[in-house]
């Protein structure tokens, strides 16, 4: 019984160092209902990952330690959540040197962080309906939802939950789910829905697919060539005064309209035509408003 409670006190003090957390005796004592000595004999046992911070006093988890990750555990992350094209060629090393601040100086990370009401709620019960196949009930736009959940998925800085909803498979901005509840009925699994997430880009499930052509002008041409820019982007032709013919697939027209709004004057739709129809409009209609509101700030 004793050697029980001593691992997994053990164990919570192993956790807290890796998750960063500072140890103070006195507060570990009260936290077990143990004696400061106790503590000390705890730490002494994880003297090979624990070391006193001289500025403190309290202890926390070693510089060997932090070093201490695994190779292959980090090339799969980095290919799990995408990031090998975004971080130098030897990526793990560029963690591993990230992690014990030796590089962490030299870079700025712009990215948005994660959505707090995904880390503090959702995700535990995300996680559990996914591992055992079961429905989840939820409010989504003042909407009672079932559905059949099977991928979180991270998306241009948000996080998205893809599930089946009357038979037709859908995301939902975990951002706007309210009052969740795992249910205990189980969901037929289907690893084909699952493949058809993770073959596509985008969060645009269940709409029929549309193909998309454009010309880029020179003067811009080099962030499309830098980077994919539109939802299965494909460059066709690269002319010879610098220009370029770029492919794309879309599942709607809000989908792409809003990137070609943002590269006007310098990009054009070749086809489809009711794209540029519906870009039109948009601007005609953002123009006419902003015509109103200054007229009447006039008058």
């Amino acid at each position: 019984m004793k050697s029980n409670i001593l691992a997994n006190r053990l164990a919570d003090i192993t956790a807290m160092a890796y998750s960063g957390q500072s140890l103070n005796i006195a507060e570990l004592a009260e936290k077990y209902q143990v004696s400061s000595k106790t503590i000390r004999r705890d730490f002494n046992r994880l003297c090979t990952i624990l070391e006193r911070c001289p500025d403190t006093g309290h202890h926390i988890l070693s510089a060997s330690a932090r070093s201490q990750y695994n190779e292959q555990d980090l090339v799969r992350l980095i290919d799990d959540i995408a990031l090998k094209k975004a971080l130098p060629l030897k990526a793990a090393q560029f963690l591993r040197s990230f992690i014990n601040d030796s590089t962490s100086d030299c870079y700025h990370f712009q990215e948005q962080p994660l959505e707090a009401d995904f880390i503090s709620s959702l995700h535990d019960a995300f996680e559990t309906a996914i591992k055992n196949r079961r429905t989840v009930t939820f409010l989504y736009k003042d909407t009672s939802r079932t559905v059949s959940p099977y991928l979180m998925v991270y998306s241009h800085g948000s996080w998205y939950l893809a599930a089946v909803s009357e038979g037709v498979l859908k995301t939902f901005s975990l951002a706007r789910i309210k009052f969740v509840s795992v249910q205990k009925e189980h969901f037929d699994y289907d690893p084909s829905v699952v493949d058809k997430i993770k073959e596509q880009d985008s969060i645009w499930f269940g709409s029929p697919i549309f193909n998309v052509t454009l010309e880029v002008s020179r003067d811009v041409a080099f962030y499309f060539e830098r980077k994919a820019l539109l939802p299965k982007q494909k460059i066709i032709e690269k002319r010879q005064d610098g220009s370029l013919v770029i492919s794309s697939s879309a599942w709607s027209y809000n989908q792409i309209a809003p990137i070609v709004q943002y590269w006007i004057p310098n990009i054009r739709i070749i086809s489809p035509s009711e794209l540029e129809t519906y870009i039109r409009e948009n601007l005609t209609s953002w123009i006419a408003q902003t015509s109103n509101k200054v007229e009447s700030t006039a008058l």
